[in-house]
């Protein structure tokens, strides 16, 4: 359904917007509420006379808006909070706390205007997006402290974690790493028995011309290899 809004409806329009809306929520909350009429030929033409009425306001106070917008760039907004040795925050810094200081300050700021995409949770320097005026924004400069004064942006030191199983650190040389570049005595004492008995051994020129003769190398004479004489042999020998 199409309304026109009455009056400024957050995250919606302004007054003498026509928007489109769920009809369960213009009907249920919108209309009883008053911040709203339904759009007919009669509500257009107030519509149009709220958007001309509306602009007209906002023309006058915008050179107000725009001095406005350079008072809060130009100043820095301070909060205190409880924190840890991290810089942690117990809690969190949310709009209202910004608007706060800023009602402090001599600026009256909504904590809707003020745009934070979550909670400030750790102390630092932050910049807040502040809308003085609908045609006007502001980024203010704001500082999140430790109230003890304890701990200080930038001087927080990080951490210590303990390296991994097998994880080399930085500087350092793993063991395993050492016994592989580092050459032991008893690699050297090693190689130099192995050269000198290298050197001890005879070379293939000097066991050739030794011959050794085994005893299957003899010819050895056996009872059968004698020449048997027989009678015949004599005669003919006479």
């Amino acid at each position: 359904m199409k309304v026109v809004l009455k009056q400024e409806v957050d995250n919606l329009g302004l007054a003498g917007d026509v928007v489109d809306v769920a009809d369960g929520y213009g009907r249920n909350f919108l209309l009883p509420r008053g911040m709203a009429i339904l759009a007919t030929k009669g509500s257009m033409k107030q519509a149009q006379s709220m958007t001309r009425s509306r602009k007209v306001e906002e023309a006058k106070t915008i050179d107000d808006a725009y001095a406005r917008k350079a008072e809060i760039e130009e100043m820095t907004l301070k909060i205190e909070a409880r924190v840890d040795d991290r810089g942690r925050l117990y809690g969190s810094v949310g709009t209202a706390d910004i608007a706060r200081v800023l009602k402090a300050r001599g600026h009256r700021i909504e904590p809707k205007r003020i745009e934070l995409k979550s909670n400030i949770k750790d102390i630092g320097p932050y910049e807040v997006e502040v809308q003085v005026h609908p045609q006007v924004m502001a980024t203010a400069n704001l500082d999140v402290l430790d109230e003890e004064g304890e701990v200080i942006f930038g001087q927080i030191s990080a951490p210590e974690v303990a390296p991994l199983p097998g994880e080399v650190v930085e500087g350092e040389v793993s063991e395993e790493a050492e016994d592989i570049d580092a050459p032991t005595s008893s690699i050297d004492s090693l190689v130099d028995q192995a050269l000198e008995a290298a050197e001890s051994l005879p070379s293939d020129d000097e066991g050739d011309d030794d011959v050794a003769t085994t005893p299957d190398d003899e010819v050895a004479t056996t009872p059968g290899d004698e020449v048997a004489t027989t009678p015949d042999d004599e005669a003919e020998d006479a």
